[in-house]
């Protein structure tokens, strides 16, 4: 039976590790990296590729049009790599945007963001939290143990870092703006604040962790905040932060964006590469385990 046929192109760190993971189902080839894994065939130049690609495995894709993130030396663009995919191939990333996705599919590929999948925001919840809890042990004077921390929504990534920060000491409380969440959070143990209540009670917390996408922590909050307290923002873009006031009033904030790949960026690449597994699954694909 034939192999299938990877491509991975650009990233970082956890891209090497998802292209290293994704050796178990197929051949790898990689371009555009600055690590190359083990069993992976490492390619100066698309057209040293002498097989064409069944899947192609983009990066989190943060560069301009179609331009594909990669190691410094390399400029490449999706259109550098598309030539060298099979018909109907399944093209891969992650954050994919409405360009790049226009233009694999108007070549007839498969597009499929990784990031949008469930079971990649699941997998991803713990070493978010764990990152979270990195950050802040390096930036405290203080132990997190015995520290009170709030936690800013409710949804999976609050969750794990309630449960992981809990579990080191640390006495924590939820705040959102559902009565249900909070209801919820109660149930768990945890003591819970609306966040329309936060500027009467935001004083007392050490560690502030921000999970919602929306701005939470505007000018008059973080004028009630301990001047000695820190704020971890874990929100995708634009974050809850007035980081404009914030920086005016001295307050120490970490938009911690990508923490996974920061924090464990083996766990975050294998995690990329179970979600291409599952997506290849569903797409009927039979050689691959």
């Amino acid at each position: 039976m034939k192999k299938t046929v990877f491509l991975c192109v650009g990233g970082d760190a956890r891209q090497t590790y998802t292209a290293q993971a994704l050796t178990k189902l197929g051949r790898v080839y990689t371009y555009g990296m600055d690590d190359k894994g083990e069993d992976t065939i490492p390619l100066s130049s698309p057209e040293q590729l002498t097989e064409k690609a069944d899947v192609l495995v983009l990066p989190l894709m943060k560069g301009d049009g179609l331009l594909i993130p990669a190691c410094r030396n390399i400029k490449v663009s999706c259109s550098d790599v598309s030539p060298h995919l099979n018909k109907n191939a399944l093209v891969t990333g992650g954050l994919l945007r409405r360009d790049q996705i226009e233009y694999f599919s108007s070549l007839g590929f498969d597009v499929k963001d990784y990031y949008k999948r469930e079971e990649l925001v699941i997998r991803n919840c713990i070493p978010t939290a764990e990152g979270a809890l990195q950050i802040a042990m390096q930036e405290l004077a203080v132990t997190v143990n015995g520290s009170a921390v709030l936690v800013i929504g409710y949804g999976r990534v609050a969750k794990a870092c309630a449960k992981l920060f809990r579990a080191v000491g640390a006495q924590v409380t939820i705040s959102a703006r559902k009565l249900s969440a909070l209801a919820e959070a109660e149930g768990s143990g945890y003591d819970a604040t609306l966040i329309s209540a936060l500027a009467d009670c935001l004083g007392k917390y050490t560690i502030i962790i921000n999970t919602v996408p929306a701005m939470i922590l505007d000018e008059k909050l973080l004028g009630v905040m301990d001047k000695n307290s820190l704020v971890i923002d874990l929100a995708s873009r634009p974050g809850g932060v007035d980081f404009d006031a914030a920086a005016k009033m001295n307050r120490r904030v970490v938009w911690a964006l990508g923490l996974p790949a920061k924090a464990a960026p083996m766990t975050a690449g294998e995690i990329i590469a179970r979600t291409v597994t599952d997506i290849l699954h569903e797409r009927g694909t039979k050689n691959v385990t």
